[in-house]
C-alpha cells in the first residue's frame, strides 16, 4: 500500500551521489558475494561518486575502505544497498535513518516470500518504520536499479549508454535478461527497476514515474502479481495513455502462480481481469520474455506502419514459403505485387531462380548494385506497408558474389536509405547459423542494421509477430 507521494519526489531515487553497500564478504566466494557484485557492477559502469563498504570488523576489502556502520561515514550517503542477512536489516535501517539516507535498496531476501508469518511481520515493520522516517525502500529481494545516465548498474556488463526504454520488473533476473538481449539489438534503456516484493515502492509507483519521465519513451514490464489493484490499474492506464507499454505477466498457470508466490510473495490474480485492464489501458500484453524484448525493439525502431501488407524478400524459395505462412498465421498479409512493381523487378533480376510475385527471391540481391535496385520498387509499391528482408550468413551464393562482410554493410546502408526515403518500415530477420564465422557475421550485420535505424529479429516468425503486435497496439489507441 504505497503512499501517495507525488511522482517528482521519486526523481532523487535514480540519481544518487554516493552509495554504501552493507554485506560485502572479505572472502573470495564468500556468502557476501552479492554485495561485492554490486560493487563491481558500479565500478564497471563508472559510477562517479564514492562507494562505501559497511563491514563490522574489516578495515578494507579489495582496496576499498570499510566502515563498521553507516553512521561512521563522515560524508553524506544517499543510497544504501543491503546484502546482509534479514535479521540484521532492522539495525541497518536505524543507522540509515540516523545518517539521513533517503533510499534503502534491499537485495536481502528472506521476508514475506518465504511464507513465514513472522518474517512477513518483520517486513511490514521495516516498511512502517522507514515511512515514518522518510526513507524509501526498494525491495526487499530485488536487484534494484539500472540507470545508465547516472552510471548506476544492477549487474556486471551493463553499459553506460542511455536510451529511452524504461522497465518495471518484479524479477531482477528477468530485468537483467531483458537488458542483455535488448541491448545487443540496439535498445538502450533510460531506467530499469527491479523491485522484488514491493513492500514500499511498488509497480504502480514506477509506472506513475515513468509515465511522466521525459527520458522514457517506451515502458516494458514484467509483473508476477497484483499489488494495490485499483492504483496499479490507474497507473497502467496513465502510462498507456502517454507512451507505448508492453507487459509480461507471469503466474498464468497454477504452477506459475505457486512459483510467483514463493519468488516475490505475489498473488498472481485473474489473467482475464489483467488482460482486460491492458486492453482498456492500451497496453500490449505479451506471453514471453522473447516477445517482451521484441516489443521493446519494435517500439524503438519501427515507425509509420500503416497496415498489414508485407513484402517478403530473401534467398531460398522454401524459406519464403514458410515466411508467408508465418506472417499469415499472425494476421499479416503477403499480397501479390502489382504488375508495375513486377515489371520494375524484372528489369533488374536474372531469369533463373527468380520469383518476383511476393515473396521475392531473386539472384540480383547477391549483386552489389542489384540489392538496392531490387528493394527500391518494393519500397515504392503502393500496396506494400513494410518490407521484411530475411537472410543468413555462412552459406549460399552471396559469398561467391563478393565478400559477406562488405555485402552486409552495404545492405544495412541501403535498407536505411530506403526506409527513410519511402517512409515505410524496413525490418530484417537474421537466421543465425551455427558455424562460428557465420555467427560472427550475423552479429556484425545485426549491429550495422540497428545502428542504421533498422529493427532486427532472430527469426521470420518473431519479426512477423512483432509487426502484428504493433498493429494490435495501434488498434487499441484512441483514433
Amino acid at each position: 500500500m504505497s503512499d501517495a507521494s507525488p511522482v517528482p519526489a521519486l526523481e532523487y531515487i535514480f540519481h544518487p551521489r554516493s552509495i554504501a553497500i552493507a554485506g560485502v564478504s572479505t572472502r573470495e566466494g564468500g556468502t557476501g558475494m552479492g554485495g561485492w557484485a554490486f560493487v563491481q557492477s558500479l565500478m564497471d559502469v563508472g559510477f562517479p561518486g564514492p562507494i562505501y563498504l559497511i563491514h563490522p570488523t574489516a578495515h578494507a576489502i579489495r582496496g576499498l575502505r570499510c566502515y563498521p556502520r553507516v553512521t561512521d561515514i563522515d560524508d553524506d550517503v544517499d543510497y544504501v544497498i543491503s546484502s546482509v542477512p534479514a535479521r540484521h536489516v532492522p539495525g541497518l535501517l536505524e543507522d540509515c535513518i540516523a545518517k539521513g539516507v533517503r533510499v534503502l535498496h534491499m537485495f536481502t531476501a528472506g521476508f514475506t516470500e518465504t511464507g513465514d508469518a513472522e518474517k512477513a511481520k518483520m517486513e511490514q515493520a521495516l516498511v512502517a518504520r522507514a515511512r515514518e522516517a522518510g526513507v524509501r525502500i526498494i525491495g526487499p529481494n530485488c536487484m534494484g536499479l539500472y540507470v545508465p545516465a547516472s552510471r548506476l548498474a544492477m549487474m556486471q556488463g551493463q553499459i553506460a549508454e542511455a536510451g529511452h526504454v524504461g522497465m518495471v520488473s518484479q524479477s531482477g533476473a528477468n530485468a537483467g535478461e531483458f537488458v542483455r538481449y535488448a541491448t545487443s539489438r540496439g535498445v538502450r534503456c533510460s531506467k530499469v527497476i527491479s523491485f522484488g516484493n514491493g513492500s514500499d515502492l511498488r509497480a504502480a509507483d514506477f509506472f506513475d514515474y515513468l509515465a511522466d519521465d521525459p527520458g522514457t519513451e517506451t515502458i516494458v514490464a514484467y509483473l508476477e502479481g497484483i499489488q494495490d489493484g485499483p492504483r496499479l490499474a490507474q497507473a497502467i492506464r496513465k502510462a498507456g495513455a502517454a507512451k507505448p507499454v508492453a507487459i509480461l505477466k507471469s503466474g498464468r498457470t497454477e504452477a506459475g502462480g505457486r512459483a510467483a508466490s514463493s519468488h516475490t510473495a505475489s498473488l498472481a490474480g485473474s489473467l482475464q481481469i489483467f488482460d482486460a485492464l491492458c486492453k482498456q489501458a492500451g497496453a500490449l500484453r505479451v506471453e514471453s520474455m522473447e516477445e517482451l524484448v521484441d516489443a521493446g525493439v519494435t517500439f524503438q525502431f519501427v515507425k509509420n506502419l500503416a497496415g498489414p501488407n508485407i513484402a517478403v524478400v530473401g534467398g531460398g524459395g522454401g524459406t519464403s514459403v514458410l515466411a508467408a505462412d508465418d506472417l499469415d498465421s499472425v494476421g499479416l498479409k503477403v499480397p501479390p505485387l502489382l504488375p508495375e512493381t513486377q515489371e520494375a523487378l524484372a528489369r533488374v533480376t536474372n531469369d533463373a531462380g527468380t520469383s518476383i510475385r511476393n515473396p521475392v527471391d531473386t539472384m540480383s540481391m547477391w549483386e552489389e548494385k542489384g540489392f538496392d535496385a531490387t528493394m527500391r520498387p518494393l519500397a515504392e509499391a503502393p500496396n506494400i506497408d513494410a518490407i521484411l528482408y530475411h537472410t543468413s550468413f555462412g552459406m549460399g551464393p552471396s559469398g561467391r558474389a563478393f565478400g559477406q562482410r562488405a555485402r552486409s554493410q552495404m545492405q544495412a546502408a541501403s535498407l536505411s536509405r530506403l526506409q527513410e526515403e519511402a517512409g515505410k518500415p524496413v525490418i530484417v530477420a537474421i537466421r543465425t547459423p551455427t558455424d562460428p564465422g557465420g555467427f560472427e557475421l550475423s552479429l556484425e550485420f545485426q549491429e550495422s542494421c540497428w545502428r542504421a535505424g533498422i529493427a532486427t529479429y532472430p527469426s521470420i516468425a518473431r519479426a512477423g509477430w512483432a509487426l502484428a503486435a504493433l498493429l494490435r497496439w495501434k488498434a487499441m489507441r484512441p483514433a
